[in-house]
């Protein structure tokens, strides 16, 4: 007897496959439809949120007082403008690039020491917070002046300083299209040494005749010079935390500047050049010189009598 073919498809066994197709299909397209729902969502979201503009939040420098800020309006309007265009669409506010993208614009702009925090608050307000750079000084060279920071950083303008820094050997970082670079420092020990002495001269009661520092002959001989507020020279030398071969110490230099106002209330006691780096004071006592110190005493006789 011949045996039944078994050619014929088992029905249990096409369900079986046609369910798990199915099945597939099924996941597959759930899976589509929750990436493409989830992009839904966020732009649905960030439209909710939209305002319109971005709305960000710098924290300003407090000025000495406490109240308000010593940053120009100028200068905060600019910084918020590079702010917001850095910020872009008011759409991005669920993505991180948009924070990314502020504090990398912060950190360029020349305005903080460092990256400044840049978090985003409820209802899609963005707050920059940092520390910010200190003007120190005005820095001329080859005529052109720049606003420098104590930490030797550049500055954009709009702050006036009140100190100087005459000529340092090279000018102000820039970057590979020649833009000015405030990220970088400045280059050259001549401009952080006198940065050095003015930080130390700031504190004494005599600041005030101290209008900045030549360092011209620095990179050359090691030497920085006192310039005071009559345009009269005070050879320092070296830096405070390096004074050159050969010169007093630091301690004796301002021991030196003290006396000399005790003497004569002034710190270049009315010459027109004075050292202080040598263990004995020298003047110049030249009769040009001889002569404008009889003025600057006249000078000083005048203010004497005015006060009285």
């Amino acid at each position: 007897m011949a045996k039944k073919s078994n050619s014929s498809a088992n029905p249990s066994t096409f369900v079986t496959y046609s369910c798990a197709a199915a099945i597939t299909l099924m996941g597959g397209g759930l899976v589509a439809g929750l990436l493409l729902g989830t992009d839904a969502l966020e732009h649905r979201a960030a439209v909710a949120l939209d305002r319109g503009e971005p709305e960000v939040t710098i924290v300003w420098p407090v000025a000495a007082g406490g109240e308000g800020t010593w940053m120009p309006r100028a200068s905060t309007e600019q910084l918020m403008a590079v702010a917001k265009e850095a910020a872009g669409s008011s759409l991005d506010v669920l993505g991180a690039e948009q924070v990314q993208r502020i504090a990398t614009a912060m950190a360029e702009s020349g305005w903080f020491v460092g990256t400044p925090r840049v978090a985003r608050r409820a209802g899609g307000e963005i707050v920059v917070d940092g520390t910010w750079r200190i003007p120190a000084a005005n820095v001329r060279h080859q005529g052109s002046e720049y606003l420098i920071s104590w930490d030797g950083s550049p500055m954009p303008p709009g702050v006036q300083a009140g100190k100087w820094i005459f000529d340092p050997a090279l000018g102000p970082p820039r970057d590979g299209g020649g833009e000015r670079d405030y990220v970088q420092p400045w280059a050259g020990e001549d401009v952080a040494a006198s940065l050095e002495l003015l930080g130390r001269l700031a504190s004494e009661p005599w600041a005030s005749q101290v209008r900045g520092v030549d360092a011209s002959e620095y990179a050359s001989k090691g030497t920085l010079v006192i310039v005071t507020d009559r345009e009269t020279r005070v050879v320092w030398g070296g830096r405070p935390s390096k004074p050159s071969m050969g010169e007093v110490s630091t301690a004796q230099k301002m021991a030196h500047l003290r006396q000399l106002v005790k003497d004569t209330k002034r710190i270049d006691a009315t010459y027109p050049l004075i050292y202080v780096n040598q263990e004995r004071l020298l003047f110049d006592i030249s009769a040009a010189a001889q002569a404008l110190r009889a003025a600057a005493e006249e000078e000083v006789v005048t203010e004497d009598a005015a006060a009285r």
